[in-house]
């Protein structure tokens, strides 16, 4: 095992050993729970109970109430214990916007069924509305890329023949304009026959 990999050992807090046997794809969870203590065992709990609660969309405040409730702890701790459990899991609040459109697009799925089976066509549609305006099917697509007709800088090289015939067009007001000045053969080697020796 490399030297910079989190193992469950003693440490120095509570929260790195718990880290650590989520880390720990080793050995089985039996075996992790062994090198956990009574205390940090009851706070995994803890953290995956307030984990499920913020899964099902609870406030903080209600996180804080189901632990007070189902483990008997402070308030003081249900709050720890929250802002541990987004420490390790991750924080909701952060939570991707596209995931809460397709979670309000599955709630609103449910109230469609529901209107369906009620006979209630005019809350259906207007419910259908409402996804099609969470998917984006209200809006027309374009078919012209924009990125597409941004202003571009083009560096253009040119002779000195040019550049005087470009000065004189802009001095005299010219609106038709021959740039092929005069062709010039540029001499090349065909290196494609050469032994590469």
């Amino acid at each position: 095992m490399s030297s910079n990999s989190l193992q469950v050992q003693t440490s120095d807090t509570h929260f790195e050993n718990i880290l650590a046997f989520y880390l720990d794809d080793k050995r089985s969870d039996e075996d992790k729970l062994k090198h956990l203590s009574d205390a940090e065992r009851n706070m995994k709990n803890r953290w995956e109970t307030a984990w499920i609660a913020m899964l099902e969309f609870r406030s903080r405040e209600d996180c804080v109430k189901k632990l007070v409730h189902l483990f008997g702890v402070s308030k003081a701790t249900a709050y720890r214990d929250v802002q541990r459990t987004e420490m390790l899991f991750g924080s909701f609040k952060k939570f991707d916007k596209e995931a809460q459109r397709y979670i309000q697009i599955e709630r609103k799925h449910k109230l469609l069924q529901l209107s369906l089976k009620d006979k209630n066509l005019e809350l259906a549609y207007k419910i259908d509305k409402e996804i099609d305006k969470l998917l984006g099917l209200d809006k027309e697509e374009s078919t012209v890329n924009l990125e597409k007709l941004k202003s571009q800088d083009y560096q253009m090289v040119m002779s000195k023949k040019q550049e005087n015939l470009i000065r004189k067009i802009f001095k005299d007001g010219q609106s038709h304009v021959n740039m092929n000045v005069e062709a010039t053969d540029i001499p090349f080697q065909d290196l494609s026959d050469e032994d590469e020796s």
